[in-house]
């Protein structure tokens, strides 16, 4: 028999049974459809989470390191463990640097500084790090450029959002500005950071000398603002370029960072002690004396790690936990929300391929149904001098065209279904919680089922591949039948 023979046999005996092609058809429908669209979901939830992850800025080779306190805590199987403190120092840091894969390492602090450009003041945190390393951070630049280890003292790097901080202090009664989180892009702002001479005062008392503490204006309470300031030594600072902030950063009213040398945050910071420690030690009612023995040691509220690729993220990240340190990565969070996840889709997942198993069996038992009642037929086929190869390949001809048909009509269904999810909001997948919530996504959360080419094809080779395993034994049983004993057989 030829190939053509072959297949226009198959089609006729398909379409002489309609009620019964259909009937298997529809299992395999139902079966491809699903796995196509439980898939979809997955791809649709990390498209989504890749999103997420581009818009917040999270850099997913960037690993948070912060100190251990000691004391106890609960541990997962309910007992009590000792947590050994461990500091954040430049010895850690040096140790960091040392692990395989490590791109770069820096220390961090942060502290309250207070910038002053003439009835115009700012108080906001100050974060000190590595110029070397904040090069490698992977920060885009709206304006100029980052800092550099040839940049004199007092050299900073604002945010998009950061002179939004500044507010008339020459009003008494105002105490800190809400301009900074406000999240509108149209709103002026009071200093040009990069013409306007701005000051900066390690000491913020200056500041709040000059605060109506609820005397109504009366002019004899606190000081005037230019007589407040004069106590305080302040310094020239030197403003050399502007972080382009997140678009998350930016929709939550964020974008306000300020970057300096870590050396010269750690100046004023001391200054800044030294200050305090004068003031409580000439303290008219409540004087206070302290001397720390060998002067403070150095420690860090946190570290930030880089590493060279995010594969080995993960890695790293355990092994500076191993050292006894916290530890913290943008690929943690969202690994432990695709997790919660995970457990749902792996769910719906499990009942698309036992609809589609319960598919293969449907075409066997066509198949087989087929076989038993064409015997005569197939006696007739051999009697004529149609090969066993012939009549194997008839049957599993049909069952495949069975699956091919079945996956083709599938795959239509799932894009249909996918288009309705994608364009429609579906209470019921909201409620099983797939996707990233809208307040992480923002306005536009993208496609929530993603099926891409490749999906399709696979299905497709899948569902063939399902009607050639399910018309094997029919295709076998059809072949050991005697040709005499079928065409005397009815």
């Amino acid at each position: 028999m030829s190939i053509f023979d072959t297949v226009g046999m198959c089609l006729r005996n398909l379409y002489k049974r309609k009620l019964r092609t259909f009937l298997t058809l529809l299992g395999v429908i139902i079966g491809t459809g699903s796995i196509i669209l439980m898939i979809s979901l997955g791809l649709g939830t990390n498209a989504q989470f890749a999103r997420m992850a581009e818009d917040m800025n999270l850099n997913m080779t960037e690993i948070e390191v912060a100190p251990q306190w000691g004391g106890t805590m609960w541990s997962p199987d309910g007992g009590m463990v000792e947590m050994h403190q461990r500091d954040l120092t430049d010895e850690s840091v040096e140790r960091f640097l040392r692990i395989p894969g490590v791109r770069t390492a820096t220390p961090m602090m942060s502290s309250s500084i207070m910038f002053r450009s003439g009835p115009y003041t700012m108080i906001t945190q100050v974060v000190g790090v590595r110029p070397d390393a904040l090069a490698l951070m992977g920060h885009n630049m709206e304006y100029g450029r980052l800092l550099t280890d040839d940049d004199a003292e007092f050299t900073f790097v604002f945010s998009t959002r950061s002179e939004r901080g500044f507010f008339d202090a020459s009003d008494r009664t105002v105490w800190n500005s809400p301009r900074q989180w406000d999240p509108s892009d149209d709103l002026p702002t009071l200093v040009d950071i990069f013409n306007d001479d701005i000051r900066i005062y390690y000491d913020a008392s200056s500041f709040w000398n000059t605060r109506d503490w609820g005397h109504g204006g009366n002019d004899d309470f606190g000081f005037d603002l230019d007589e407040g300031f004069v106590a305080a030594r302040s310094f020239d600072i030197n403003i050399v370029g502007v972080i382009a902030a997140p678009v998350v950063d930016l929709r939550w009213g964020g974008g306000q960072t300020i970057y300096t040398d870590i050396e010269t945050l750690q100046a004023l910071v001391a200054m800044q002690s030294e200050s305090e420690r004068r003031a409580a030690e000439e303290s008219e009612h409540d004087p206070r004396f302290s001397a720390v023995i060998g002067g403070p040691r150095q420690t860090y509220q946190d570290v930030r790690v880089r590493t060279t690729s995010m594969d080995n993220t993960a890695d790293i990240a355990e092994v500076i936990r191993e050292m006894g340190y916290q530890v913290w990565f943008p690929g943690d969070w969202i690994n432990n929300m695709r997790d919660s996840q995970r457990g749902m889709e792996t769910l719906l997942f499990a009942i698309a391929a036992i609809s589609l198993f319960v598919a293969a069996i449907n075409i066997a038992n066509t198949m087989i149904t087929s076989v038993t009642e064409r015997t005569r037929e197939i006696g007739v086929m051999k009697v004529i001098g149609a090969s066993i190869a012939d009549i194997r390949k008839l049957f599993l001809l049909e069952a495949a065209v069975i699956g091919l048909l079945g996956g083709i009509f599938g795959v239509i269904l799932a894009l249909i279904i996918s288009y309705v999810m994608n364009t429609f909001d579906i209470p019921f997948l909201a409620d099983l919680g797939m996707g990233v919530p809208d307040w992480m996504i923002g306005e536009e959360r993208g496609a929530m089922s993603v099926i891409p080419w490749w999906l399709c094809l696979v299905a497709l080779g899948v569902a063939i591949g399902v009607g050639l395993v399910s018309g094997f034994f029919p295709a076998f049983r059809a072949t050991r039948l005697s040709a005499l004993a079928a065409i005397r057989g009815d």
